[in-house]
């Protein structure tokens, strides 16, 4: 079963793959996906002579300046210089759980060992076993070993001291006992010594390499020092019985550094381990992230056709919460039907479909995470209507720098035009017919010269230099301004209800500019029964905090079939028109990171402009 993190992994590639647009158009790709997670180290530049010198690296002269030796504790070698090898042994002399076990496996070998040693001694059999038995020093010492051992087990439940001052503890305790008993049965010869090996490889699997050496040594020393106290005691001079004991420390010594060896190399393993596991599980969290942050809707799904992964963009696409783990046919029949005709023809394309509530038609991607029929399966998912929006976007984007580029090679001639024009005005001569078609001229230049400023300005947007903007104090004093250009009672604007208190984040020059195209569209489009035309504004906040200003008039409306296309470039129904102002204050709204939308209502045409959430610097 392949882990997520991996499904994760792929699925992020894949992704990244289709949206680099690649040239194979097949969903499958034919060459293996590489996993290159490892960027190339940049070439170091050389570093110049001068600047060296007077970094002190290099003399003037080119020689390697004096080396000074500073005292321990002085150097200014950071912290982060330190090798790998050297940071490995940092991370691995940390005490470990199975440390701790260690030394509760050796304290419950001491009571096994002392049980079977006072079985030994009360059967009566030592002095068969042993040719030098003392039975009263060898029950005492066991006595005494047993004692030893309950103290040290309690010290290793309760943890006290720290772990490798109990390690040498443990040995010296085990050292010390086993030189009684050993003393007790005879000597080395009788072979008690290799009582020894068990602590020595305990203890040895804790301690550092230069202390499992230091406790070989010691144990060595101690077991001879034993043999030579004996046979004074005895006056009598034994080498063979120092040859066993040369022996035995030998195997401590080699059984102690192959059981540190081993325990080094566990612990380098595990931290290497942890570490990998770490990055792993931070990569793998962090491909999720990104994967549940895409606004393309992702389902990933095994060879059996069950979820495994579904980010929150699918399952808004799709209008309904679809559960992991459960079957493809009964979360989404209608999807599977699509994998299942794609298995069947690999068409390779995206194909339009709707499964939710609402009939929102989507496009459709399958990929295989893998090779064979066991592989997991892709499922991107987009709604169509965003991408046809996208693609009116570049295109309405493409054709405004086309028009601004347009504009500016009219102006010129447009300026000389107007300029004959007011020449030809001046002049007496021009009367009857030629000064009707002067009227023309001069009319019909000055409408061009409008949309000319007005694409401009659209290639020529300023930079939002947002404020807040108490909302109700700021449109009194902009109605103040609008109605002294236009003086006449024809044109009336109401302040409904705005509440004082609130407050947006917008260019003031960039407002005014928008809700003067809005009335002006209002006032040239509007007016009732009596011919008054009438513009309301009314504000309020939402329940998710954002604020909203509406601008209302009194005139017929707008046609539903015209909702798509009023905020289209040069789109208008009136003969003056240029087709801008509302395209102009859409995008001017969106600058400030604000939306401009058209309400539908029974009577008039009402617009209403949506700030943004938060205030933005």
């Amino acid at each position: 079963m392949i882990s997520s993190a991996v499904v994760a992994d792929a699925v992020l590639q894949c992704i990244f793959a289709h949206l680099s647009g690649a040239d194979d158009p097949s969903p499958v790709s034919a060459s293996r996906p590489r996993l290159d997670r490892v960027a190339p180290v940049p070439a170091i530049p050389a570093r110049p002579a001068a600047a060296a010198a007077a970094a002190g690296t290099v003399r003037a002269d080119g020689a390697l300046p004096e080396v000074r030796h500073l005292p321990a504790g002085q150097g200014a070698v950071p912290r982060r210089t330190l090798r790998p090898l050297r940071r490995m042994k940092a991370e691995t002399s940390a005490p470990r759980p199975d440390d701790w076990r260690v030394l509760s496996a050796l304290g419950l070998y001491r009571l096994s060992l002392v049980v079977l040693l006072l079985l030994l001694y009360q059967s009566g059999v030592g002095a068969n076993i042993f040719e030098q038995f003392h039975p009263h020093s060898f029950r005492l010492a066991c006595y005494s070993y047993a004692f030893v051992a309950l103290l040290l087990l309690l010290l290793v439940v309760y943890r006290w001291p720290r772990l490798d001052v109990q390690a040498q503890v443990h040995f010296v305790a085990d050292l010390g006992m086993v030189t009684w008993l050993v003393y007790a049965t005879g000597g080395v010869p009788e072979g008690l010594g290799v009582l020894l090996l068990t602590p020595i490889i305990g203890c040895s699997l804790i301690l550092t390499p230069r202390m499992a050496v230091l406790q070989a040594a010691l144990a060595t020393l101690t077991m001879f020092g034993e043999e030579t106290i004996r046979q004074l005691q005895q006056l009598r001079f034994e080498p063979s019985e120092y040859a066993q004991t040369g022996v035995l420390g030998l195997m401590l010594f080699a059984i102690s550094m192959a059981a540190n060896a081993v325990a080094q190399r566990a612990r380098r393993s595990e931290a290497m381990a942890e570490r990998v596991g770490s990055e792993f599980a931070n990569l793998s969290r962090l491909n999720e992230s990104i994967i549940e942050a895409m606004q393309t809707g992702v389902l990933v799904v095994d060879s059996q056709l069950q979820i495994r992964t579904v980010n929150a963009a699918a399952r808004r696409l799709l209008g309904r919460s679809v559960g992991v783990g459960r079957s493809l046919a009964d979360e989404l029949p209608r999807l599977e039907q699509q994998l299942r005709l794609w298995q069947d023809n690999d068409p390779g394309a995206l194909q339009p479909y709707s499964e939710n509530a609402h009939g929102q038609e989507l496009l459709l991607r399958f990929t295989r995470l893998g090779w064979g029929t066991q592989a997991p399966l892709l499922i991107l998912l987009d709604s169509a209507g965003q991408l046809r929006e996208q693609a009116q976007q570049m295109k309405l984007a493409a054709l405004g720098r086309l028009s601004a580029s347009i504009a500016h090679e009219i102006r010129n001639p447009l300026s000389a035009i107007t300029h004959a024009g007011q020449l030809l005005a001046e002049s007496s001569e021009i009367q009857g017919e030629n000064q009707r078609l002067l009227g023309m001229i001069q009319r019909h230049s000055g409408r061009i010269e409008k949309i000319v400023r007005d694409v401009l300005e659209l290639s020529r947007r300023d930079d939002a230099r947002q404020e807040t903007l108490v909302l109700r104090d700021w449109l009194q004093r902009t109605i103040a301004v609008y109605q002294e250009g236009y003086p006449q009672a024809s044109r009336t604007l109401d302040l409904l209800d705005v509440p004082g208190s609130l407050e947006v984040r917008f260019d003031p020059g960039h407002l005014q500019q928008v809700l003067f195209n809005l009335w002006d569209n209002s006032f040239e489009h509007g007016g009732g029964a009596n011919g008054r035309a009438r513009v309301l504004l009314h504000a309020e906040r939402l329940d998710n905090g954002r604020i909203y200003l509406e601008v209302a008039d009194n005139g017929p409306g707008i046609a539903p079939d015209l909702f798509d296309k009023v905020f289209e470039p040069f789109f208008t129904t009136h003969n003056a028109g240029t087709g801008l102002g509302l395209y102009l204050a859409r995008e001017i709204c969106e600058y400030n990171h604000s939306r401009l939308q058209l309400v539908p209502q029974t009577r008039g045409a009402c617009f209403r402009i949506l700030f943004s959430m938060e205030p933005r610097e």
